[in-house]
C-alpha cells in the first residue's frame, strides 16, 4: 500500500513538474502579435481585457518613448491590429479599460511617465477622446506606475487609487491618491479618507476585502524598503493604516501585487514580487493578520521578480501561479510557473515555458481562442519582443463567468463569485488592475475538473445583494447579471448608500441579449438588430439540466412558457461566429 502510494504521488509530481513546458505554447507571431516595448523604466502595462464588447479578450499592450500603443482585437479566427491613438507616443506605463461611467463601453485610462495620467471617454464605437480635465482628474506631469479601480464607497460607481512618483521631479514626496467618482466625474479625497500613504515609493496597489466585511481594502506593494501598506476601509469613507498589526508591513522591493484564495478557505490571500530576497505569500489567517509563508509554499522565485498572476492552467479547480523575471537568459531565474498542489499546502516548480528567458516586467491572462484555458500574455523589454502563451488544454472542464452589475457598477468589480462542484468550492474577487500594470479578462474562468454541472454559483455584488445559480452546465460562458436569480428584485445592504439622487446618472445600457418574460406566457429575446440576426440556434435549459426548449430556427425571437414549472432557467443562444451567451432567467407561472 506505501509503494503503491509513493508510486502515485511520484506520478502526480513528474506529471505537475513537465505540465507547464508542454501546455503551453509561445504563439504570438501564429497570431500575428508584433510588439517591442523599448527602454522603458520598468516596462508597460498589458491588458487582456475585451475592449469592444463582442465577447472575445483583446489584447493592448503599453508602448515606450516614440511609438503608439498597440491593440489587438479578437476576431474570433485570430487578432487584427487596430489604431486607436497613433499620436499618443509617450512612455505609458499602465493600461486599463474600465466603464466608469456605467455607459455600457469601455473607457481607457493610462498612467505615464513623466507625463499626466490620462483618461480616454469611449464613445460606444472605440473613438477615444482625453476628457482627462474635463472629468476632474490632474494634469499633473509625474510619474506613475500602477493604478486600480474599485467601489470603495460601494455606491454604485468606481473609484480610482493611483501611484505618484514625485520626490524625482521635483522633490515633493510619493503619494498615492484616491478619486471618489461622483456620477462620472471625479473629485479628490484623498487627505479626508487617509489614504495618502506618503513618503514612500509606490508601485502597484489592488483592492482587496481581506476581512470579508464586503468593504474593499486597499494594499500596496513600496519599492527600496520602505514598508508595504494594508488599508483598512472604516466603512465610512476613511481608511486605516492597519499594515503592522497585519503583518504585512515587509519591508522589500515591493513591485507586483496579485491576489488569490489558492487555499478555499474563503479568504482572500496575497502575492508579493521582490528582488533576490524573495517573493511574499501573505498568507490570510481568518480576516486579521496574515503570515509570510512563501518559502514554506515553495514560491519564493528568489530572483528580481515583477508581474505576478493567478490562474488555474489545468483547471483542476485551485489556482496555480505565474511570476515573470528580469534577468534574461537561459541559465537565468527569469520565469516560472508554480502548480498548486491542493489540498496540499505547497506549490511545486513547473518545467519552463519555451521560449520565456526573456527580460519580462509584466503578464496578464484571459483567453484568446475560447477553449476555456487561460492564456498568459507576457510583456518584455529591451530586445525581447512581448509574448502570447497560449494554452493547449487538456480534459478538464471549466465555467466562464462575466458580471453585470444594476445598482452596483456596471461591471461588477469589488464582487465575490463563489463557485462549489462536489467536494471542491473556489472564491474570487473581481478586481481592475492586478500584478505589475496588469489587467487580466473580465470573463473569471473557473476549472471544474471532471465535473460536468457546478452545483451552484453564488454572487456576492457590491451592494451586496446574493444571487444564487443552480446546476449551470460546464464549458460554457455566462454572464450573470444582478437580480437575474431574484426576479430583478435587489436588496442593497443598509449601510450602503447609492449615488443617485441629484446625479445626472446615465442609463445603464443593456446587455449584448435580454429575455424579457411577460404573463401571459411568452419570452422575448430582447438585442441589436445585428445580433439578432445572427442567432442560429436557442436551447432552454432547466435548473436540473433538463432540456425544455430547442430550435435552429430563430426567424422569431419569442418562446412559449405558459406550461412551464415556476423556476429558474438558462438560455443558451448560439450566433454565427460560433460564439456562445448563456443568459440565466427566472419564470413565475
Amino acid at each position: 500500500m506505501f509503494r503503491a502510494i509513493c508510486a502515485g504521488l511520484f506520478s502526480y509530481l513528474t506529471l505537475a513538474t513537465t505540465l507547464v513546458g508542454q501546455q503551453f505554447a509561445s504563439s504570438a507571431s501564429a497570431y500575428g502579435i508584433s510588439h517591442l516595448y523599448g527602454e522603458g523604466t520598468a516596462g508597460g502595462g498589458i491588458s487582456f481585457c475585451d475592449f469592444d464588447g463582442d465577447g472575445l479578450d483583446d489584447i493592448s499592450l503599453a508602448s515606450s518613448t516614440g511609438e503608439a500603443p498597440h491593440f489587438y482585437r479578437n476576431t474570433g479566427n485570430g487578432v487584427s491590429r487596430i489604431e486607436l491613438l497613433p499620436d499618443l507616443t509617450g512612455e505609458i506605463k499602465h493600461l486599463l479599460w474600465i466603464d466608469f461611467d456605467n455607459d455600457g463601453d469601455k473607457d481607457l485610462y493610462l498612467t505615464m511617465a513623466d507625463d499626466y495620467n490620462k483618461l480616454f471617454v469611449n464613445d460606444g464605437n472605440l473613438r477615444l477622446t482625453d476628457e482627462t480635465a474635463e472629468r476632474g482628474l490632474p494634469r499633473e506631469e509625474y510619474t506613475s506606475f500602477g493604478a486600480c479601480w474599485g467601489d470603495f464607497n460601494r455606491d454604485g460607481w468606481l473609484d480610482l487609487y493611483v501611484g505618484v512618483r514625485r520626490i524625482e521631479r521635483d522633490g515633493l514626496p510619493n503619494i498615492s491618491r484616491l478619486f471618489q467618482n461622483f456620477g462620472g466625474t471625479f473629485r479628490e479625497v484623498t487627505l479626508t479618507s487617509g489614504t495618502e500613504d506618503g513618503g514612500k515609493t509606490p508601485f502597484c496597489s489592488t483592492f482587496i476585502d481581506y476581512n470579508n466585511d464586503k468593504w474593499p481594502d486597499i494594499y500596496t506593494a513600496h519599492d527600496r524598503k520602505r514598508g508595504n501598506t494594508l488599508l483598512k476601509n472604516n466603512k465610512n469613507g476613511t481608511f486605516s493604516n492597519v499594515s503592522q498589526q497585519s503583518g504585512t508591513d515587509l519591508k522589500m522591493d515591493g513591485m507586483s501585487v496579485s491576489t488569490s484564495d489558492f487555499n478555499s478557505d474563503g479568504f482572500f490571500d496575497l502575492y508579493i514580487s521582490n528582488s533576490e530576497a524573495g517573493n511574499a505569500l501573505f498568507v490570510n489567517q481568518n480576516g486579521e493578520k496574515f503570515k509570510n509563508q512563501a518559502a514554506e509554499r515553495g514560491v519564493g522565485f528568489f530572483s528580481v521578480a515583477w508581474g505576478t498572476n493567478f490562474l488555474d492552467g489545468d483547471n483542476d479547480g485551485d489556482e496555480d501561479l505565474y511570476v515573470s523575471g528580469m534577468l534574461p537568459g537561459a541559465n537565468a531565474i527569469n520565469s516560472q510557473y508554480y502548480t498548486n498542489l491542493y489540498p496540499g499546502d505547497i506549490f511545486i516548480k513547473g518545467s519552463k515555458i519555451p521560449a520565456d528567458t526573456a527580460s519580462s516586467f509584466n503578464n496578464a491572462i484571459g483567453d484568446i481562442n475560447q477553449d476555456g484555458y487561460a492564456d498568459i500574455g507576457v510583456m518584455n523589454v529591451g530586445p525581447y519582443p512581448s509574448l502570447l502563451f497560449v494554452n493547449k488544454g487538456g480534459s478538464n472542464h471549466y465555467l466562464k463567468l462575466q458580471l453585470e452589475g444594476v445598482k452596483s457598477n456596471r461591471e461588477g468589480i469589488g464582487s465575490v463569485i463563489a463557485v462549489y462542484h462536489g467536494i471542491r468550492r473556489q472564491f474570487r474577487y473581481t478586481q481592475c488592475g492586478i500584478g505589475f500594470m496588469g489587467q487580466n479578462s473580465d470573463t473569471e474562468i473557473f476549472g471544474t475538473g471532471a465535473s460536468l454541472v457546478v452545483d451552484s454559483v453564488v454572487v456576492t455584488w457590491p451592494t451586496g445583494h446574493v444571487d444564487r445559480f443552480y446546476k449551470l452546465e460546464a464549458d460554457r460562458r455566462y454572464i450573470l447579471k444582478e437580480g437575474s436569480s431574484s426576479q430583478g428584485f435587489i436588496r442593497v445592504d443598509p449601510d450602503v448608500m447609492l449615488l443617485s439622487s441629484g446625479i445626472n446618472q446615465p442609463e445603464l445600457a443593456k446587455p449584448v441579449f435580454h429575455i424579457s418574460c411577460s404573463a401571459d406566457g411568452f419570452c422575448n429575446i430582447e438585442g441589436s438588430d445585428a445580433l439578432l440576426n445572427s442567432i442560429t440556434s436557442l436551447t432552454v435549459t432547466s435548473s436540473r439540466g433538463q432540456i425544455v426548449y430547442g430550435s435552429k430556427d430563430q426567424s422569431s425571437t419569442s418562446f412559449k412558457t405558459n406550461d412551464w414549472i415556476s423556476g429558474f432557467y438558462i438560455a443558451t443562444i448560439t450566433l454565427r461566429s460560433g460564439f456562445l451567451v448563456s443568459i440565466p432567467f427566472t419564470i413565475w407561472n
